[in-house]
C-alpha cells in the first residue's frame, strides 16, 4: 500500500529535528453540502533540522519515530529534501602507537610520572 502524502505549512519548530506542520483539508458537509475547512497539526521529522517557519512542505507517512512523530518531510518548497544519510562512510581513525613509558617508583611504592 502506498504511503500517504500531505501538503502543509510549517507553523513552529518543536525541537532539534521536529517541526509542526499544519495541513488544511476541505470537505463538504454530508447533509448541507457546504464546504468546510479544517486543519490539523502534525509533528514531523526533518532530517537536516533546517526548515524555516512559513515554508510549504510535503510530508509522508513513516514508521513511528517517537511517541508522537509518524511523518517525515519529503519536499521543502517543492525541492526534495536529502534522504537520511546512513552511516556507510566510516571515517578511518589513525591510531598512533605509543611506546610504553617506563614507570618510576617513588619512596612509598607509588608510581610517579
Amino acid at each position: 500500500m502506498a504511503r500517504k502524502k500531505l501538503k502543509g505549512i510549517i507553523k513552529r519548530i518543536s525541537g532539534k529535528n521536529t517541526v509542526a506542520v499544519e495541513v488544511v483539508r476541505v470537505f463538504h458537509h454530508p447533509r448541507y453540502r457546504k464546504r468546510i475547512l479544517t486543519s490539523k497539526v502534525y509533528l514531523v521529522h526533518v532530517a537536516d533540522g533546517d526548515a524555516p517557519v512559513g515554508k510549504s512542505v510535503t510530508i509522508e507517512e513513516s514508521r513511528p519515530i517517537s511517541k508522537t512523530k509518524r511523518w517525515v518531510v519529503v519536499e521543502l518548497d517543492g525541492k526534495p529534501v536529502g534522504e537520511v544519510k546512513e552511516v556507510s562512510e566510516v571515517k578511518k581513525v589513525k591510531e598512533v602507537k605509543k611506546s610504553p613509558k617506563p614507570k618510576t617508583v617513588g619512596k612509598r611504592g607509588r608510581s610517579t610520572k
